[in-house]
């Protein structure tokens, strides 16, 4: 080869060069790193912050060494060759792999989903445990972990119910046909008007959405914080029940008139 016909002092200086810029590149690559890491620390786990610094680095290397030895008259043609067939072999064995490490990237990028949050992907629905460069683990509030893969993720519909600081509850009561609506009305707002988690804007609203067969149907609808919605929307439900029985309004049975007609004695 045409680096080892002869290694003259102007060589080894040029190797001796070659060496020192390639530790400077690696302190600034180790920069740079270390500032796309602080950036995402918050949307991806450490693990997957150490598989990008290794993945970068080992890169950077590579490529580094394929230009340092054209560089030097180190003949690369075969080895290109032997590389093309190879990736074009790997490329068709790893097309699903390529396509969900680049959507891992657009996810980390766009941010649609993070850490900690309470999402809806598909059929699935938990919490995001981390943000992986092939897939993304969701936590189910089953307590199952979720493993999609992140091509699946980022082309499904995303529902975050955690992105917004506020989040509405609805509920559906029936009060008998006998029973005051706006006395029901004026109840329901005085008790969501005392709740600590019930905001006062938007309003609350009370209002009929049905006059069913037994019932008249009485809509609720208010908003509370993201982090609050759980726990008032189970809490609130039999405590709005209780304050409209207190102020006898009852919630009716589902009721059924039967009329037999040209009945005959036997």
């Amino acid at each position: 080869m045409k680096f080892f016909e002869g290694i003259t002092a102007g060589k080894i200086i040029e190797i001796l060069l070659l060496l020192l810029l390639f530790l400077i590149l690696i302190v600034i690559i180790r920069l740079l790193v270390n500032r796309l890491k602080f950036v995402l620390r918050e949307k991806v786990s450490q693990q997957t912050l150490a598989i990008l610094n290794r993945f970068i680095l080992w890169t950077f290397i590579f490529l580094y060494v394929i230009i340092v030895l054209t560089y030097l008259g180190v003949n690369l043609t075969g080895l290109l060759a032997v590389g093309g067939f190879a990736s074009i072999i790997i490329g068709f064995a790893t097309q699903k792999v390529v396509g969900n490490f680049i959507a891992g990237l657009f996810l980390i990028i766009e941010r649609p989903i993070k850490l900690g949050q309470s999402v809806r992907v598909d059929n699935v629905s938990g919490i995001v445990e981390e943000i992986r460069f092939l897939a993304t683990i969701i936590r189910s509030f089953e307590g199952e972990f979720i493993r999609i893969p992140n091509e699946q993720v980022f082309t499904s519909v995303i529902i975050n119910l955690t992105e917004n600081v506020a989040r509405r509850v609805d509920f559906v009561v029936g009060i008998r046909y006998a029973d005051d609506f706006d006395k029901a009305q004026k109840v329901i707002l005085n008790f969501l008007d005392i709740q600590p988690f019930v905001l006062a804007v938007p309003q609350p609203e009370v209002f009929v959405e049905q006059l069913a067969s037994s019932s008249v149907n009485v809509h609720m609808r208010f908003w509370c914080p993201t982090e609050k919605w759980y726990a008032t929307k189970n809490n609130l439900l039999i405590q709005i029940k209780n304050e409209l029985e207190k102020n006898g309004i009852q919630i009716p049975f589902p009721q059924m008139e039967v009329k037999i007609h040209n009945l005959k004695e036997f």
